[in-house]
């Protein structure tokens, strides 16, 4: 009895051929990750947080707040792809094609991912680290149960806030400054 043949490694091109609302997921070096549909709470916070993001973008012309899982290339050969919940991004590095050319090259500047149902700390932390691997400033670890957020850099130790404090962009981004608790609201 022969071992079957393992499957492929997909790629950047092959993911960018399925249709994201039926087959949904990421590439973890090159094997398919299939992810389940958020939950409305998780869609509340994402849009709590992406409104901040955009209205500060909106100061800040050299940013683009984007949201929905934009695909980001974070590796090549075997290739990561993956999709933050919400960020930010510089926009003279935001791609303008579709399918694989209109996906980021490298991480966003700053990375929000929020817990999931079935989502884990490692989980997330692995992602965090990808990103900043690939080039990100700063990630935000959002946990809707505890109501606190992760800042997660490359520069220094993570840093966790309650819903009382105040989140800043630090030194990448200049008077990016919100209460946590705005994001639960």
């Amino acid at each position: 009895m022969s071992n079957p043949a393992p499957d492929p490694l997909w790629n950047f091109e092959r993911a960018a051929q399925l249709d994201p609302d039926e087959q949904a997921g990421e590439l973890e070096r090159g094997q398919f990750v299939p992810m389940t549909k958020s939950t409305l709470r998780h869609g509340r916070i994402l849009i709590s947080i992406g409104s901040l993001l955009h209205s500060y973008a909106r100061v800040h012309r050299q940013w683009m707040a984007v949201g929905g899982d934009p695909g980001c290339k974070l590796e090549h050969d075997p290739d990561t792809l993956r999709g933050p919940d919400v960020a930010l991004v510089l926009r003279e590095r935001a791609p303008t094609g579709r399918g694989v050319e209109g996906w980021l090259e490298g991480a966003p500047e700053l990375a929000v991912e929020v817990f999931g149902d079935s989502q884990t700390v490692p989980e997330l932390l692995k992602k965090a680290a990808e990103f900043l691997a690939a080039g990100a400033r700063m990630v935000w670890l959002v946990d809707p149960d505890t109501e606190r957020v992760t800042v997660i850099t490359q520069s220094g130790p993570y840093v966790i806030l309650g819903r009382d404090e105040v989140l800043t962009g630090g030194e990448f981004f200049p008077e990016l400054s919100f209460r946590v608790a705005e994001f639960f609201e």
